[in-house]
């Protein structure tokens, strides 16, 4: 079983392009920001966690790469499970105009990619 997260990596003694090529080349998470403040340097990204592999687990195996370059480093981790998250829905009513995700989109006559108007 597969689970998206959201990830934040917080470390000091590490650099903002060692960071960076470990969590994206090493181990495939998907960069979304990366930034450093006071000696501190922070990824952010989205992913998954697969073979059923615990939020612990996989902070181990970042905790120990790090370590690997640099053993006084100080690492910590933040994760975020972004599946079925509660939301709320404001505005109109789309529904009965929208096609659903696994029907064939149409355009109607007045519509050209993209869905805009003529």
């Amino acid at each position: 079983m597969s689970r998206a997260y959201k990830l934040e990596v917080y470390a000091k003694g590490i650099s903002l392009d060692q960071l960076s090529e470990l969590m994206t080349e090493r181990f495939g998470w998907e960069e979304m920001c990366l930034w450093e403040y006071k000696g501190v340097v922070c990824f952010q990204g989205e992913g998954w966690l697969t073979a059923g592999q615990s939020e612990r687990e996989a902070h181990g195996v970042i905790y120990n790469a790090l370590k690997a370059v640099n053993p006084s480093a100080l690492i910590s981790s933040q994760w975020t499970c972004i599946e079925d998250l509660p939301y709320s829905t404001y505005g109109d009513d789309f529904d009965a105009e929208m096609p659903m995700p696994d029907e064939p989109y149409e355009p109607s006559s007045g519509e050209r990619q993209g869905g805009r108007p003529k």
